[in-house]
């Protein structure tokens, strides 16, 4: 009997510890969702023309207006000239986050490579931003976080 009260807590902690590992590791699984607040932020290092400097944020493949970008190189050549535009996103506003779904696609491109893009290289957890501008209307698709931004992987506009 003393035995028995005697290894009852180490027990409790062999299976408490894998609960706990379980739980924790399931937190990198959540399903994100871009705030109003990460989205400002966003706007103002598109607008900084400094997104090429940080890795993994807006990277091929990519899609922008209706074009599919592959090559890391054009997207690089994409964010330098986004940044020398002075597209001034952070006076836009914020109109809707919703998650991306069947049909977003169409947003982009009616095209059947679009739909495969959409199909191939988003995940479950990506959305679509879309903001008003006085010269028109924007779109981006964002997904995981990296470096404290959302992942750019596409984007389109100014559309009237």
């Amino acid at each position: 009997m003393a035995f028995q009260k005697a290894f009852r807590p180490k027990l409790f902690c062999l299976w408490l510890i894998p609960l706990a590992a379980l739980l924790l590791a399931s937190c990198a699984t959540l399903a994100f969702r871009p705030s109003q607040a990460k989205v400002e932020k966003l706007l103002a290092l598109v607008d900084s023309g400094k997104v090429k400097g940080f890795k993994g944020l807006g990277e091929a493949p990519f899609i922008f207006d209706g074009e599919i970008l592959l090559l890391q190189a054009d997207v690089a050549a994409l964010w330098d000239n986004l940044g020398r535009a002075n597209l001034g996103l952070q006076k836009a506003q914020t109109v809707s986050i919703v998650r991306t779904d069947g049909d977003t696609w169409r947003i982009f491109s009616p095209a059947m490579e679009v739909r495969t893009f959409f199909g191939k290289y988003l995940d479950k957890a990506t959305y679509l931003v879309t903001l008003e501008a006085p010269e028109g209307r924007y779109y981006l698709i964002l997904g995981k976080v990296v470096q404290g931004y959302p992942r750019i992987q596409g984007f389109k506009g100014p559309v009237r």
